[in-house]
């Protein structure tokens, strides 16, 4: 855990655990596809955990949250393997500086853009399409730059250093998540996982106070029925893609080890994009025109609701951004992104 000076050292447990885990976006805990995506889809979610607030938007409860992720990020690490005192060192240096990188550089943008969007709520007359569209543009911009600056870019040296048997069994294990992730998403139809995700949405959203009327309940709904579920492509596309990471992993003599496994590691954001850019590109325009027709549809109690609840939360992520971490970050190109 990065722990800051203003940290409040008794996080109500009772608290903690009422708050939402790292989730799918539904409420659900999040469940990888790839083995290696684990870390990376964390580091991903921070925007999401951050800007949606779990359960609350208090400093109180959301500064000591954030301060802890790289605890959980530090778990899904050694569940990969027994690492040497020297591979571990390394990663820690990576994950601090992720850290330090995340909550200087990239908690103001979140503020900002949340500040954004609740003027454009409140504004209801001038609001448009573009203009929601583009909220959601600047939110993928920063998915973006956490997936580009996440420790694993950065960790191609120590893979290079790993022992065939802790390959061995990193591969088997990323096996393993894929057959009971697949496992899992085969055990119920696409109507039930439709109706477990919009009841996730809505629970998740009365949780923060805000409460769903019929009209938007339904658009949700007949949202994500018209969602094409490219799930199976993706599992068959994850599937050759771990066989091509484990042979490069492999090939620690290359004089190009880390850039052949940059390379690599950067296909995994764009697997089903590059392979079914149609229905990707479907998917991806219906979810903007749901962002827009939803935004249409706020009342006025909702409306004063994202005024507040929107205000405190980028007060919120503006003061964690502020607070000064334990760690000593270097600033060094080769452990991560700089300042």
């Amino acid at each position: 855990m990065i722990s800051t000076d203003h940290e409040n050292a008794h996080f109500p447990l009772q608290l903690k655990q009422r708050c939402t885990p790292l989730t799918n976006g539904f409420g659900k805990p999040v469940r990888h596809v790839s083995g290696f995506s684990r870390i990376s889809v964390i580091l991903s979610l921070l925007v999401c955990t951050i800007i949606l607030g779990a359960c609350t938007n208090s400093k109180l409860i959301i500064g000591p949250l954030y301060n802890r992720l790289d605890d959980q990020i530090r778990g899904e690490f050694h569940k990969l393997g027994d690492f040497n005192s020297t591979q571990v060192d390394a990663f820690e240096q990576r994950l601090g500086s992720f850290h330090v990188w995340h909550r200087q550089s990239e908690m103001p943008k979140y503020a900002e853009l949340l500040r954004r969007i609740r003027a454009g709520v409140l504004d209801r007359e001038s609001l448009n399409k573009a203009e929601v569209t583009n909220w959601i543009n600047v939110s993928e911009g920063y998915t973006q730059a956490i997936r580009m600056c996440h420790p694993a870019n950065y960790s191609f040296s120590i893979m290079q250093s790993l022992t065939d048997e802790q390959i061995d069994f990193i591969e088997k294990r990323f096996a393993s998540e894929r057959r009971k992730n697949f496992n899992r998403y085969q055990s119920k139809t696409k109507d039930e996982r439709r109706e477990t995700r919009v009841e996730n949405v809505v629970k998740w959203a009365s949780r923060i106070g805000f409460d769903f009327t019929k009209t938007q309940r339904e658009l949700l709904d007949e949202t994500f029925a018209k969602q094409v579920s490219l799930r199976n492509q993706y599992y068959k596309l994850v599937h050759v893609w771990n066989k091509e990471l484990f042979t490069l992993a492999r090939n620690q003599a290359s004089t190009t080890y880390e850039k052949d496994m940059a390379t690599q590691v950067a296909k995994l954001w764009t697997l089903v994009e590059k392979q079914h850019p149609e229905q990707w590109g479907a998917n991806r325009q219906l979810w903007r025109d749901f962002a827009f027709e939803f935004v249409e549809t706020l009342n006025y109690d909702q409306r004063v609701w994202a005024d507040t609840w929107l205000g405190k939360m980028a007060k919120t992520i503006d003061g964690i951004s502020q607070d000064t971490p334990s760690f000593q970050f270097s600033n060094d190109p080769k452990l991560g992104c700089t300042l």
